[in-house]
């Protein structure tokens, strides 16, 4: 940022979570009896260490991530009397049922108590119009909401000169239900029939790794299972690759994914993407010119769309020459960054 210096607070920090300015006096279980001061903070009571730390900070404006944080810290906003900013990011407002055990106390009471965060929250960003679409059908006022995507940094995702592509269809996804990469893995072994020379590369690792490994076994598909792996090696995959697939899917409970922006990285790189028509998924890409929509949980669709960028070499040119161009023009880093900017001036301006 620019024209704001932000100030994260946080439970916690989180293994593999990112290096933030500002945080060491802002974590709340380093307080005094942080454990039961975080508690209470989600509760609505804000810890007086807290307090004076925040005040002398001459904070101007409050922005939550995730809805049950929005709603932890209204009383944080109203405390400081500043305007009050949530982003949703698609699981805090896509369930139709919330279960307390399962999702969180706090999720709970917030969907509980919705009312109170539509009525005194001043601005909800959503992170694509789906979840837009989402918040307005749960009774957000939509002369409060703004779709903004969160960016990424295109000139990192980007690719060398003279790289060389290998047949590889890669995706970058938990092995969670939800992400879909048992359709893929279906799709793959109707893909391989026709073109067993192309490779199927899955990175990420998650609860269901060992289905899936077991799957793509029974399959006999050409598939690499990286596992985990850091931002470079994932960018050196994407690199390498022709074709970058997301099956996300919708869950029983409601949950779709709000946008991938693995998907916006792959499309950064020049890979055309296909993906299911499922939450903000399509949002990701520029359907028929930069990627693929298939029907949703469709694994034949999925790999007719899959095979229709194989087969033909000038379409998937096209169609890379336009992921880069999307990417950088809907998703740039840079460009979201200013945007919220202009959202947080006019919140302040207004005050």
């Amino acid at each position: 940022m620019k024209s704001f210096t932000p100030y994260v607070l946080a439970s916690e920090t989180v293994k593999y979570g990112l290096e933030v300015q500002q945080l060491e006096n802002l974590i709340i279980k380093n307080l005094s009896y942080g454990t039961l001061k975080d508690k209470i903070f989600k509760l609505g009571f804000i810890p007086s260490e807290l307090k004076r730390f925040l005040l002398n900070s001459q904070i101007g404006l409050v922005h939550s991530h995730f809805g049950q944080n929005g709603f932890a810290s209204l009383k944080l906003a109203k405390f400081l009397d500043v305007p009050h900013v949530t982003t949703f990011h698609g699981l805090d407002i896509t369930l139709d049922n919330v279960n307390k055990n399962q999702h969180g106390i706090l999720l709970h009471k917030m969907h509980k108590n919705m009312g109170l965060l539509q009525e005194n929250g001043n601005l909800f960003i959503a992170v694509s119009d789906f979840i837009k679409h989402k918040l307005i059908h749960k009774g957000f006022p939509e002369n409060k909401i703004i779709t903004n995507y969160i960016g990424i940094d295109t000139d990192y995702f980007s690719v060398k000169n003279g790289t060389v592509r290998e047949n590889n269809i890669i995706c970058v996804a938990r092995h969670v239900t939800y992400k879909g990469i048992n359709y893929l893995i279906s799709a793959m072994e109707i893909i391989n029939k026709h073109y067993p020379d192309w490779k199927l590369i899955l990175i990420g690792d998650g609860p269901i790794s060992n289905e899936l490994k077991m799957q793509a076994k029974r399959a006999s598909i050409n598939v690499i299972f990286k596992g985990r792996l850091n931002s470079e090696e994932v960018k050196n995959e994407l690199e390498k690759a022709k074709i970058y697939c997301q099956p996300s899917t919708k869950l029983e409970n409601g949950h779709e994914e709000a946008l991938a922006l693995t998907i916006v990285e792959a499309q950064a790189m020049h890979l055309p993407a296909v993906v299911f028509d499922s939450g903000g998924m399509p949002e990701a890409i520029i359907p028929n010119k930069s990627g693929l929509v298939a029907a949703a949980d469709d694994c034949e669709d999925l790999a007719a769309k899959i095979q229709s960028l194989i087969s033909d070499f000038h379409l998937w040119n096209e169609f890379s020459q336009n992921a880069r161009e999307n990417a950088v023009k809907n998703h740039c880093f840079d460009k979201q960054i200013h945007k919220l900017e202009i959202i947080y001036k006019n919140l302040v301006k207004d005050k």
